[in-house]
């Protein structure tokens, strides 16, 4: 005797791939979010340190070009 799936359990079932496979794809995205902003946070953290020791040894020159990259990324990412 053979096991047949009825026509209604087959939808089901490629319902239920469907919808994992979503799920999936929604945490991948939410995952690449999350690491992106890590990844911003963490720029944007050396940059703030890099500007605060430029100010500490009275470099300007140093000072403007990492005020330039923080600008950038602010302005790139809306931050």
């Amino acid at each position: 005797m053979e096991n047949k799936k009825s026509y209604t359990e087959m939808m089901k079932a490629s319902a239920m791939t469907r919808k994992r496979n979503g799920e999936k794809n929604v945490m991948e995205i939410y995952i690449d979010m999350l690491l992106n902003e890590i990844i911003l946070t963490s720029q944007k953290t050396k940059l703030l340190e890099d500007i605060d020791a430029a100010l500490d040894h009275r470099n300007e020159s140093l000072f403007l070009k990492l005020t330039e990259e923080l600008k950038e990324i602010n302005v790139r990412y809306g931050s």
